[in-house]
């Protein structure tokens, strides 16, 4: 219009002229038309094969959704194609359309998927010609030379045609993924002329349907984060090595897109990369520590019960339509963008939009979208993320959806077309079901209490009846209803067998159940500005959980929920399940919880601090980032007996759902080819070798060899006895052929030697010739006098005789020596035959690293000489952890001296570097004075930096025992084992105190005689016994002249420390022989290779010693130095964790 009046212009029909007039000045332009035919390239969309002279259907597709024109095939198909369709005229549906061909010529015929085979011919008038290009102006396939692209290509060109099939002047550049979504929010509608109607609605507002690529919107309002005084939380990025590239090309898209941008903030949350089902990437912030700092929005959510009336008026046609990671669109104030900063391994970004999983962000988007949507609140609404459009009739509601769609495309939101519901006759809408003529609860709100089954056995009318104790007090007459239950539950263990469910304990069960799922205990509407109650349970099968509030007093429920568990979820953790159930109830009540104060209650304990730290799970920790948006004030610990409802209903679910972490949460990446290309190979299957595979022709190049194409489907109906045969191979190969016997005998000249001097009689009476075979005269035991003949097996046969014997699955099967050998020797015989299978069976490689050994392991024992005097070697080690105590207290760090057995205990609450180095300087060497030697284990919290400046800074040598043999430090080890059975039964019934009785533990055994030593540690560090309660109180004293007592101390510990040292000395050999007895002590050379024991967690049916061979680099028996072949690493073995490589 602006152009029209600008220039005042004038078309005159008759004439065929335009009239123009500027600066005073006239211009007459003639109406050129020009009539030129245009061609529209059609596409096989499948490959097609067609023998000689036969006929077959394919399906052809074009860049233009609908159309109805007449269709020409290419000369170069001409000669030898026919188009057999009963009509000339192709009638164009969502891009496709039937093609019938026919081969005219005696070979067969094979067109390419993608091969351009025809065009469709209309004639258009224009001002000049056209062509059409795809968005990024770049044709694609056989089409190039017009510009266009095929229907089956990511971006299409989609043209408005009129009825006659002539292109209007107006086009569109379109996804046709969005277009598909926006035919099927119509395909429901039965009106042909109202679905038309509503689809160019659609099409005229595909903008706010376009979720191909990330939006920003222009609103006035954004979001504000306001905080408690405070240090500004600061994390570390967390450590993602294999997906930083991913991240790196996501973080540059988004820059790209002006959703984030780089950061100097003093902020930092740390963020991660969650991958989905189909290989893409999620990015995902942890915004915990910033949302425990935000103040809360107190700003009110709209009256659910007040909603749902203005919907009570007898509206016919509804909608609902979602925004599409609708806070991804929302800006956010310039001055709080600094807090939204994250982390990544290369660089601080901070958000321009607003992020998910902050809090406050239902309330700025209930804000936002109020606003936005003020003009249309008559015949709309809001509630938090949901849009409801209510209206009388069809052309009412399509004029109310245009005043919609165009407030939203005037603030530039974009809808979620998978997620709304257009022009339907009823809606589900915050947990009810909306028609014309009612509104009634949601059936999902109480299914999980409906679908519950009678009880069949008195153990399931129990559980039911426990399942409702805790409402006892909330149900008026339960007792007097519940009685017929009762009479039949209330049973003695003898009369059990008398349990019968008839119909008067029917009746109680369905007035129960009614209960629960009517007024007074059931609401259907939350109060506001109270907070919900969110009950959760989880058990092997299913989870469940109750939504409740108290109101003055009174405890009312809101939504019931219960479903099974997939079999991926069954196998989770304890703790992932129970935050499973939370999650899966949150979002199921999503309507109802979401901006409203909640508290969750859980029987598992670990799950109280989710919310303020991570948790070292993942997916403990991704469900903690899903339901960041939710404002959860706390998690409360509660008994399991009070949990019964809850706990009644993850027992007793019915249905099955999603995966967890394929949800739609965390900003993703619009470039589909970044998210395909991450796609890793699942699986591989070769069809037949490279060299063999048809040479590729032109799309429209005829297959001359006939049997290609027969072998590539005879190569594919092959398929199931190839796998019939190969799994038979891997049952069984036999590696032995009996039919070389009697060529192998005469070759053998031990057998030969044997023919030769077959005529003496020693020589007769051992072995016999016959039919060309010498066979050996053998007796099965020493008692038996019967013989019988086998085989004398020549020398070069033993060794596939024996591969196959012990190594074939079905005649062998790795078994030992033994089993092998009385499988054997009925049947074939040779000398030192059983030593051979014993050399045999040792030097099999998978038998050393599978078998278990059932003799004691290898090595010695090898006592550490006793010190010189006490406080001279010191051993130290950790127990724990153990319940955490009210002091915070869970690992105790043991200190015992070699020489006196004493014992040092301090618990701590942490097993860190810090901690330790901590522990042993103020409550060991500021005691006791610095040890010459400290022996521990090579755990980190002692082989650290740390530990080694304290050492060199006070001057003592630290050694490490063997890794994975305690035994090194076996005084400290045995200590261990002691205590912990004293504290135990010393504890409080709530077995959390143990430390208030370490220290009286500790002192009792230092005064108790050793076993070693024959003296207790008290008497030898101090010279003389401790007084004990026990004890009679002394009536008098004497004072003895200080020179006196020394000289008397000195002596007393000389002969002391004498006679343990001798003792300790006795004890070692007494223990030395013991433990030798029936030992093996093999010792390994130099150079020798060997097998070194696995140890961490494996499965049942991993080996038990590595695959991969080390050499023997050091000897110091019964310690080894070993070494990696491959990587050159070096490590330290005990003998009993070697396994000698023996070669056959």
């Amino acid at each position: 219009m602006d152009y029209i009046n600008k220039y005042n212009m004038n078309i005159n029909v008759q004439k065929q002229i335009v009239t123009l007039e500027l600066n005073q000045q006239r211009t007459i332009v003639p109406i050129v038309n020009v009539t030129k035919p245009t061609k529209i390239p059609v596409v096989i969309s499948n490959s097609v094969f067609l023998s000689p002279h036969a006929t077959g259907e394919t399906v052809i597709s074009i860049p233009i959704s609908s159309i109805s024109l007449p269709f020409t095939l290419l000369s170069t198909f001409k000669r030898h194609l026919l188009v057999t369709n009963n009509s000339k005229t192709f009638h164009f549906q969502n891009y496709c359309c039937t093609l019938t061909l026919r081969n005219l010529r005696k070979e067969p015929k094979f067109i390419k998927k993608g091969t351009r085979i025809g065009d469709l011919l209309f004639t258009s008038t224009f001002q000049q010609p056209r062509t059409f290009y795809s968005s990024c102006n770049k044709s694609l396939g056989t089409t190039k030379n017009l510009g266009m692209t095929p229907a089956f290509s990511n971006l299409n060109t989609i043209l408005n045609f009129s009825s006659r099939g002539k292109i209007s002047t107006s086009s569109k550049l379109c996804d046709p993924s969005v277009i598909n979504y926006l035919h099927s929010l119509v395909k429901d509608i039965e009106n042909k002329q109202q679905k038309q109607d509503l689809l160019s609605l659609l099409l005229n507002f595909y903008d706010i349907f376009d979720i191909t690529k990330h939006n920003i919107a222009r609103t006035p309002k954004s979001h504000i984060i306001n905080t408690i005084p405070h240090s500004p939380p600061s994390s570390r990025p967390y450590p993602q090595p294999d997906k930083e590239e991913v991240m790196y090309k996501l973080i540059q898209e988004f820059l790209t897109a002006g959703l984030i941008t780089q950061s100097n903030s003093p902020y930092a949350a740390p963020a991660i990369l969650v991958k989905k089902k189909d290989q893409s990437y999620r990015l995902v912030v942890d915004y915990k520590r910033l949302n425990a700092i935000t103040i809360k929005d107190s700003s009110p959510l709209p009256n659910m019960e007040d909603t749902l009336k203005k919907l009570g008026k007898g509206f016919s046609y509804f909608s609902k339509l979602d925004l599409k990671s609708g806070f991804y669109q929302i800006p956010i104030n310039d001055n709080d963008k600094e807090k939204t900063a994250f982390i990544t391994p290369f660089g601080l970004y901070q958000f321009n939009v607003l992020p998910m999983g902050l809090r406050n962000s239902p309330p700025t988007f209930q804000k936002v979208m109020t606003d936005t949507l003020k003009s249309c609140r008559s015949f709309c609404l809001v509630y938090l993320d949901d849009i409801i459009v209510f209206s009388t009739s069809f052309s009412e509601h399509l004029d109310h959806l245009k005043q919609v769609f165009s407030a939203l495309q005037s603030k530039s939101l974009v809808l979620n077309p998978p997620k709304c519901e257009i022009a339907v006759r009823q809606i589900d809408y915050l947990g009810h079901t909306i028609t014309k003529d009612c509104i009634k609860p949601m059936r999902a709100k109480i299914d999980a209490i409906v679908n519950i089954e009678e009880p069949h056995t008195l153990a399931q009318a129990n559980r039911f009846l426990g399942s409702l104790g805790w409402y006892r007090k909330f149900l008026p007459k339960f007792a007097d209803i519940a009685a017929p239950i009762h009479a039949v539950t209330n049973l003695t263990k003898c009369n059990r067998r008398k349990f019968k469910w008839e119909n008067p304990q029917s009746e109680a069960f369905r007035q129960l159940k009614q209960m629960l799922i009517t007024e007074p205990l059931f609401l259907h509407y939350p109060v506001d500005h109270l907070p919900l109650i969110l009950t959760t349970d989880a058990s092997d099968i299913g989870i469940g959980g109750v939504l409740q509030q108290e109101v003055n007093g009174n405890i009312h429920n809101l939504y019931y929920h219960s479903q099974l568990m997939t079999t991926c979820e069954k196998k989770y953790s304890t703790i992932e399940k129970e935050a499973l159930a939370i999650y899966k109830c949150l979002e199921r009540m999503r309507s109802f919880v979401l901006g409203r104060s909640i508290i969750i209650m859980t029987d598992h304990c670990p799950l109280c601090y989710i919310m303020q730290k991570s948790i070292k799970n993942t997916r403990v920790n991704r469900i903690t980032h899903l339901i960041q948006e939710y404002n959860i004030d706390k998690i409360v610990h509660i008994q399991g007996r009070y949990n019964c409802l809850p706990d009644y209903l993850s027992r007793y679910s019915k249905e099955q759902d999603d995966a967890l972490f394929d949800i739609d949460y965390g900003l993703a990446s619009k470039n589909k080819s970044k998210n395909f290309s991450q796609r890793k190979l699942v699986a591989a299957m070769t069809l037949r070798p490279r060299k063999k595979q048809p040479i590729a022709t032109n799309d429209h190049q005829s297959i001359e060899n006939h049997n290609i194409i027969s072998q590539q489907f005879d190569t594919l109906s092959q398929s199931e006895d190839i796998k019939k045969n190969k799994s038979s191979s891997n049952l069984s190969r036999n590696y032995f052929d009996i039919a070389k016997l009697k060529i192998e005998q005469q070759r053998d000249p031990q057998i030969q030697k044997i023919v030769q001097n077959f005529s003496l009689e020693s020589t007769k009476n051992s072995f016999l010739f016959k039919e060309d075979i010498v066979y050996k005269l053998i007796s099965l035991n020493k008692y038996s006098h019967k013989k019988i003949k086998v085989i004398y097996l020549p020398t070069s046969m033993i060794e596939s005789l024996l591969r196959a014997s012990h190594d074939d699955p079905m005649s062998g099967s790795h078994f030992a020596t033994d089993r092998m050998y009385y499988k054997i020797r009925t049947h074939f015989w040779w000398p030192k035959m059983k030593t051979t299978i014993q050399r045999y069976v040792k030097s099999c490689s998978l038998c050393t690293q599978f078998n278990l050994s059932r003799t004691k392991k290898y090595g010695h024992l090898r006592s550490i000489p006793p010190p010189e005097g006490p406080l001279a070697l010191i051993g130290i080690d950790f127990c724990g952890p153990l319940p955490r105590t009210p002091r915070e207290n869970q690992y105790v760090l043991v200190i015992t001296d070699y020489f006196t057995r004493h014992i040092t205990a301090i618990a701590l609450p942490n097993c860190t570097a810090e901690t330790t180095a901590r522990a042993l300087f103020d409550d060991f060497f500021c005691k006791f004075g610095i040890p010459s030697i400290i022996l521990s284990d090579r755990g980190t919290h002692f082989q650290n930096k740390l530990m080694e400046n304290l050492q060199k800074l006070i001057g003592y040598n630290h050694i490490y025992s063997t890794a994975y043999h305690p035994q090194t430090n076996g005084v400290v080890e045995r200590f261990n084992a002691t205590f912990v059975a004293q504290i135990s039964k010393l504890q409080s019934t709530q077995h959390n105190n143990w430390d208030e009785f370490l220290q009286a533990v500790v002192f009792a055994y230092n005064t108790g005689e050793h076993k070693s030593t024959k003296f207790s540690p008290y008497e030898l560090l101090y010279g003389r016994s401790a007084r004990l309660p026990i004890h009679i109180q002394p009536k008098e004293f004497t004072f003895l002249k200080p020179n006196d007592y020394f000289e008397q101390l000195k002596k007393t510990l000389r002969i002391f420390h004498q006679a343990s040292r001798d003792n300790i000395l006795l004890q070692q050999q007494a223990n030395q022989h013991y433990y030798n007895k029936n030992r093996l002590n093999p010792q390994l050379n130099v150079g020798e290779k060997v097998l070194t024991k696995s140890y961490g967690l494996k499965g049942k049916l991993d080996p038990k010693f590595s695959s991969i061979p080390k050499i023997v680099v050091q000897a110091y028996h019964p310690i080894y130095i070993v070494e990696d072949e491959c990587t050159r690493i070096r490590s330290q073995v005990h003998i009993n964790d070697l396994r000698p490589i023996i070669t056959n």
